[in-house]
């Protein structure tokens, strides 16, 4: 086989990988350059892990809640620990969501998307922020406020993609 038709192949099988990548991953409705779709955290279909997240505000506690309590939003579902804490929510749900999505506060501030630990958690000025743990949120807690403004920056430019 000669060189110049080993290279046309093996274009041929990129071209043919990437066709089939392209295929197979899930649109994405983009308006006016920005991501329409929401960007959660989601494991297993729940969002926050399945802890409900009036009661970070209510209790100051990382709660988890129940099944029988849950509400689609946002394509997760989110699960309340008492059906007061569920209207509370639905009342109002831009309220007691996570900043970022629920990812680590540190990682986005860092330009990443790292998985946050929901009993690791602070209330800043009415917003609940995550962390991946301990000793990150203690890193994290050193500047706080810079940290949220990285943070919110590479958030919105990640969502801006």
């Amino acid at each position: 086989m000669s060189y110049k038709r080993g290279l046309s192949r093996l274009f041929l099988v990129v071209l043919a990988i990437g066709l089939a990548a392209a295929v197979t991953r899930e649109p994405q409705t983009r308006e006016h350059g920005a991501l329409v779709e929401p960007l959660l955290s989601v494991r297993d279909g729940l969002a926050i892990k399945g802890y409900d997240p009036v009661a970070y505000f209510s209790d100051y506690a990382a709660v988890r809640g129940e099944e029988a309590l849950s509400v689609e939003f946002d394509g997760a579902r989110f699960l309340f620990a008492a059906p007061e804490n569920r209207d509370r929510f639905l009342r109002n749900p831009e309220k007691y969501l996570p900043q970022f999505g629920g990812f680590s506060t540190f990682g986005m501030a860092k330009g990443k998307l790292y998985a946050a630990d929901p009993e690791v958690f602070d209330i800043i000025d009415g917003r609940l922020y995550l962390s991946r743990n301990e000793k990150v949120r203690e890193l994290w807690q050193q500047n706080p406020g810079g940290y949220i403004e990285l943070a919110e920056n590479n958030w919105r430019d990640l969502r801006a993609r």
